[in-house]
């Protein structure tokens, strides 16, 4: 970030804060519908989901407030600038502690309980979200 101008660190974040709205959140709310489901059986308990729930919440919370800090920033006022990094660095550390959890545990708790075919419907069910919301922000960049 601080090889940018202002301009295009606010338009980063702007696109940033898109992503995190129009791309990962919906899609978070599908996995809701297709992997949450079939996670509370293989678990037996709803502690899985609740911690992946618990990451939701915490992510939509981070992305309001990264795109209030970015709608209030005024152009060069480093303290406003600070508290957006600080937002960026919580909500990437969230992510991708969500992400991870997701491959690490939940995947392998599901591989685990379901047959070859309802794994495979699966993942071919969460593939054609991941299509249908394909984005050309890079969260990472920032």
């Amino acid at each position: 970030m601080d090889d940018s101008t202002m301009l295009e660190l606010w338009d980063r974040v702007t696109g940033h804060v898109s992503f995190l709205v129009h791309d990962l959140m919906p899609f978070v709310s599908v996995e809701e519908e297709i992997l949450y489901p079939a996670l509370a059986v293989a678990a037996d308990t709803a502690t899985p989901v609740d911690v992946l729930r618990a990451h939701q919440v915490e992510i939509s919370r981070l992305a309001a407030e990264l795109d209030e800090g970015r709608r209030s920033l005024p152009l060069g006022e480093e303290a406003g600038w600070r508290a957006v990094r600080r937002t960026l660095a919580g909500v990437h550390a969230i992510a991708r502690l969500y992400f991870t959890v997701e491959d690490e545990v939940i995947l392998p708790l599901l591989e685990s309980d379901l047959d070859p075919h309802e794994a495979e419907e699966l993942e071919d069910a969460l593939r054609a979200v991941a299509r249908t919301n394909t984005t050309s922000h890079d969260f990472q960049q920032a």
